[in-house]
C-alpha cells in the first residue's frame, strides 16, 4: 500500500521509512518510544485500529433450504472506531493538557495523519470522548481519545493535474520548404489521473473561468459525462465534487449543481490501482486561460 511521501521531516521525526508519527489537528505524537520530556508518547494499539478494515454494514442470508448463504453483489463498511491511548511526563504537562483540550474540543471533524514506513495516510474523524488522566505529583499526564472515521478509509497525499483547452496542432506548411518546419504540436485538452490506491477514490474537477455557456467534462475510459450549461467568469472556479455529486461556484454554499444537464457522476471514481482520463470540452466563447485542475487523494 502506498499512499503519499514526503522529502521533509514531521514534527522533528524522519518522515516516510522513518519511526511512526501521529498528528491530530497538527498536535504532533509519536509511536516509538519517547525518553525524553514534554513529548507525547502514543501506544501501539492505534496503529491496530489505524489499519484494520470496519465491520462490513451488509446482512448476510441464509440459504433456507440449502448450506451456506445467498451471495452478496458488495461489502459496504461501517464508520470505523480509532482508540488512541497517550502520555507525555515532564513539566509543561498542563500546556500539553491545554493543547490537547483545545484541539480536539472544537466540536467539528479534525483530520488525523499517521507517517511511518508505510508512507502518509490520512482520516477525517469525529471526536467521541477525550479523557484526559493527569498526575501532578509525578509531572505525567495520560489520556485516552476515542474517535470515529465516519469514512472507513485512508487516503493519501492529495495529487492534482491541469490542463489547458483543446488547441489544434499548426501541422507543416505547403508547399514544403527547407530546413523543414514540423508545426507545433496541439493540446489534447485530456488530464490522466493515477490512483496508486487499492480502492475506488473519487475526483474533484475545479474548472477555471471564463467560459461564457459552460463546460462538458467526459471521463474518457467509462463515456460519463457532467455537463454544466452556465457560465463560469473569469476570476471563478467552478468546482465539481464527485464525493458528494455536487457543483459548486468558489464556495461549497453558491451550490450550481441545478444547471447540470448531464450527471453521470460515477464514472468519476478513479479505479483501484487504475487510471481515469478526463476530456476539458470548454463550451461558447472564451476569454482570459481557462484551465481543468483535477484533483485526488490515493484511497485504501
Amino acid at each position: 500500500m502506498v499512499f503519499g511521501s514526503s522529502g521533509g521531516k514531521f514534527g522533528g521525526v524522519v518522515g516516510p521509512g522513518g519511526p511512526p508519527t501521529v498528528t491530530i489537528n497538527t498536535i504532533p505524537m509519536y509511536g516509538v518510544n519517547q525518553h525524553a520530556d514534554d513529548v507525547i508518547q502514543v501506544d501501539g494499539q492505534f496503529f491496530q485500529d489505524w489499519y484494520s478494515l470496519s465491520e462490513s454494514k451488509t446482512d448476510i442470508r441464509e440459504r433456507p433450504a440449502k448450506d451456506g448463504a445467498f451471495g452478496i453483489d458488495r461489502d459496504y463498511r461501517t464508520a470505523l472506531p480509532l482508540t488512541l491511548n497517550g502520555r507525555v511526563r515532564g513539566t509543561s504537562w498542563p500546556t500539553q493538557l491545554a493543547s490537547l483540550r483545545a484541539g480536539l474540543g472544537r466540536g467539528q471533524t479534525v483530520t488525523v495523519t499517521v507517517t511511518d514506513h508505510l508512507g502518509i495516510s490520512n482520516r477525517s474523524v469525529s471526536i467521541r470522548r477525550f479523557t484526559p488522566v493527569p498526575n501532578p505529583g509525578v509531572n505525567l499526564l495520560t489520556f485516552e481519545v476515542i474517535m470515529a472515521a465516519l469514512d472507513p478509509f485512508m487516503y493519501g497525499t492529495t495529487q492534482s493535474v491541469t490542463v489547458g483547452v483543446p488547441t489544434a496542432g499548426t501541422g507543416q506548411p505547403w508547399p514544403q520548404v527547407w530546413p523543414a518546419p514540423w508545426g507545433t504540436p496541439g493540446n489534447s485538452g485530456r488530464a490522466t489521473a493515477a490512483n496508486t490506491g487499492s480502492q475506488p477514490t473519487p475526483m474533484t474537477l475545479s474548472v477555471a473561468g471564463g467560459l461564457d455557456a459552460g463546460v462538458e467534462l467526459v471521463e474518457i475510459n467509462t463515456g460519463s459525462r457532467l455537463l454544466l450549461n452556465r457560465p463560469i467568469p473569469v476570476g471563478s472556479n467552478a468546482v465539481f465534487d464527485a464525493s458528494i455529486g455536487r457543483v459548486y461556484l468558489d464556495t461549497p454554499t453558491n451550490d450550481i449543481s441545478g444547471f447540470l444537464t448531464r450527471r453521470d457522476w460515477t464514472g468519476f471514481q478513479i479505479p483501484g490501482n487504475g487510471s481515469s482520463v478526463v476530456q476539458f470540452n470548454p463550451l461558447g466563447a472564451q476569454t482570459g486561460t481557462p484551465t481543468l485542475t483535477v484533483s485526488w487523494a490515493p484511497r485504501n
